[in-house]
């Protein structure tokens, strides 16, 4: 039986959420209601593939110029699957080109999570990869493995016994305004001259509606809010999403703090992976500085490609 292919609609929106739920690599980032949000910036074109009418796959995609884009709105989607799809692989790459050389869209692009989120991305990688598909960008992501034992450098850790730390406290709530007003917006605009990708009003927006997955974390000295990092919490697999300090908080080294203390909690509640991004600069060479800062926290780094099949090649 070949699958079949139907073009997301609105009216879909509580089977879409349903499967996600229930997938074997989804999270609420690839939710309705999270991708959404932002809906007039793009030009949805998500799709959903049902064998014999049973939901095997939805793609979160867009359309932009006669490309075919696994949605960019999002930092990674790739194809959502079930477990009764885990075997049709193939067949669903298969049925995703068909498609979009019915469509006569002249590229298709996969971004698909790191694959240390789950070993189902390196499989589904390498069924891109046979089928044609080639990498047209290379991230350096870095990650820390919470079910095995943190390896932090004793250049951080030493601060918890020379004082630096001392007096430090961490909140954990819903106050991103105070972090973005305070530190995020100011620090991005001075030190990079670039804006986060999620207004205040949005961030707000997306905790009021996934209050257990957003979370922010601040660290004070005192009254004086030194730094933070907003966390989304994809299951057992946690991202730090936003990370700034203030100028007094990068002299105490404050969010090497709030990573540490967050790392033992994340891992006390039995999650695996806190991912800490890509260490890559726009043009995608390395930030050396902060891919050190990272691994002296732990972090392992995995290239995390994206996938493009170009109808032309």
């Amino acid at each position: 039986m070949r699958l079949q292919v139907q073009k997301y609609h609105p009216e879909n929106a509580a089977e879409w959420n349903a499967f996600v739920k229930q997938s074997v690599n989804g999270s609420f980032l690839l939710e309705r209601d999270f991708m959404d949000y932002h809906q007039e910036r793009f030009e949805d074109h998500s799709l959903m593939l049902y064998l014999e009418g049973q939901l095997m796959c939805c793609i979160p995609a867009h359309v932009k110029a006669g490309v075919f884009y696994s949605h960019r709105g999002l930092s990674y989607a790739g194809l959502v699957i079930s477990a009764a799809a885990v075997s049709n692989i193939d067949r669903i790459v298969d049925a995703l080109l068909e498609y979009v050389n019915g469509c006569a869209f002249a590229k298709a692009e996969l971004q698909l999570p790191p694959v240390a989120y789950q070993r189902i991305n390196k499989e589904i990688a390498a069924v891109l990869q046979y089928k044609g598909f080639i990498s047209n960008r290379k991230l350096h992501n870095q990650s820390v493995a919470l079910d095995q034992e943190i390896q932090v450098s004793p250049k951080k850790s030493i601060r918890y016994r020379n004082g630096k730390y001392e007096g430090l406290r961490i909140e954990v709530s819903n106050d991103f305004k105070s972090f973005w007003e305070e530190v995020l917006l100011p620090q991005l605009a001075a030190r990079y001259h670039s804006k986060p990708v999620h207004s205040l009003a949005e961030i707000e927006l997306l905790a009021s509606r996934f209050p257990e997955n957003i979370v922010q974390y601040n660290v004070y000295r005192e009254d004086a809010l030194l730094a933070g990092i907003t966390f989304f919490i994809k299951g057992e697999i946690v991202k730090s999403q936003y990370t700034a300090s203030s100028p007094e908080g990068l002299k105490t080294d404050a969010v090497a703090y709030v990573y540490m203390e967050a790392m033992k909690e994340f891992k006390e509640k039995g999650c695996s992976i806190m991912d800490y991004g890509p260490v890559n600069e726009k043009g995608g060479s390395v930030n050396k500085g902060l891919q050190r800062f990272k691994k002296q926290l732990g972090c392992q780094e995995e290239i995390w490609e994206r996938w493009e099949f170009d109808q032309n090649i």
